[in-house]
């Protein structure tokens, strides 16, 4: 069987445009990829925030933790590197790559306090949903509680995938037990640091 190789414009091509903004994903829906992937976070009145960090320290001209945040307080912060782009809400993104061939790889973001968002599986599902997009969206998250969450509330079609560090890795005892973890929680992908996998591990 020979593998596909599916690629993925990250944080929506963060090697060419400010990453997770409205001009990074409008250019990247245009580009031969299979995926863009983005990070979402829950502001402090639940809107649905496609940012990489927990705050807006260091993309925006603004600063503080998204889950301490109004989306008022958010939407006035510009992405620097763009003529004034402020963070875009989930909605917003799935709209500009629900018409195109080009799926989405959703990462769910821990808080701040690095704790997980009270029901954000719930609301990044229903979003999802809404839009005729779960089918087309793979989850993604560091937390394995995260994922099985997500999966036992959405099921998505294309599954999800467990994240993992460094660290994480080595706690656990390396690629062997992470599979076997990934199974005992139904999660179909892991995703370890490239230096982590030998070919071996990758032809398993």
């Amino acid at each position: 069987m020979t593998a596909k190789t599916a690629i993925a414009a990250h944080r929506g091509g963060a090697e060419l445009w400010p990453e997770n903004s409205f001009t990074a994903f409008r250019e990247a829906a245009r580009l031969p990829v299979e995926f863009v992937e983005f990070d979402v976070h829950v502001s402090a009145d639940g809107r649905l925030v496609v940012h990489h960090d927990p705050t807006l320290d260091r993309m925006t001209d603004r600063s503080g933790a998204i889950m301490d945040l109004a989306w008022a307080d958010i939407a006035a912060a510009a992405i620097k590197g763009t003529a004034g782009d402020r963070p875009p809400l989930l909605d917003e993104v799935i709209d500009i790559f629900k018409p195109t061939g080009v799926d989405l790889r959703l990462e769910i973001k821990l808080n701040a306090a690095a704790a997980p968002y009270p029901e954000i599986e719930a609301r990044v599902a229903a979003e999802l949903e809404a839009a005729s997009m779960l089918a087309r969206t793979v989850v993604s998250a560091f937390s394995l509680d995260t994922l099985a969450r997500f999966r036992d509330i959405a099921k998505p079609g294309h599954g999800c995938i467990w994240l993992i560090a460094p660290p994480t890795l080595r706690h656990i005892g390396g690629i062997a037990s992470a599979l076997k973890l990934a199974q005992d929680f139904d999660i179909g992908e892991i995703a370890p640091r490239a230096p982590d996998v030998d070919a071996a591990v990758a032809m398993a």
